[in-house]
């Protein structure tokens, strides 16, 4: 199954969905800190730095936290919030034409909606089990 068609009819589906969102957290959280690491290296002026490192802190815990509620399959809430801020990200990627962020957050957005939509869908509550097929 490809990470852009999930299956959110079934409990394993939805499970599936919120642990490949909490993986593409986790991949945000690290590029986000490695960019900040680069970019503060970068710049001379200590307010600059110190405001990148402030924005850096609050994103990569925001991935964090996110990542960590959709791995236990909740996380719709914090969910939505890191989705507008990712979706945000893309947009200044887009305004900027950096051409490998742009596909590289796209691709991590897709698969953070779709983990997403499993939190919502496990909060709703999901059909029966795939396991119930075989009785």
């Amino acid at each position: 199954m490809a990470f852009w068609n999930v299956d959110l009819t079934t409990e394993d589906g939805a499970l599936g969905a919120t642990g490949n969102g909490a993986y593409a957290c986790f991949i945000a959280a690290i590029l986000t800190a490695i960019s900040a690491f680069f970019l503060g290296g970068m710049t001379s002026d200590m307010v600059a730095r110190g405001a990148m490192g402030v924005i850096a802190l609050v994103a990569i815990g925001l991935f964090v936290v996110t990542g960590l509620r959709l791995r236990s399959g909740k996380g719709a809430f914090w969910g939505s919030v890191t989705v507008a801020w990712l979706g945000l990200e893309v947009l200044g990627k887009l305004l900027a034409l950096s051409i490998p962020g742009l596909i590289i957050n796209t691709v991590l957005l897709i698969v953070l909606i779709n983990g997403v939509r499993g939190a919502w869908a496990l909060r709703r509550g999901v059909g029966d089990d795939a396991g119930a097929t075989f009785e």
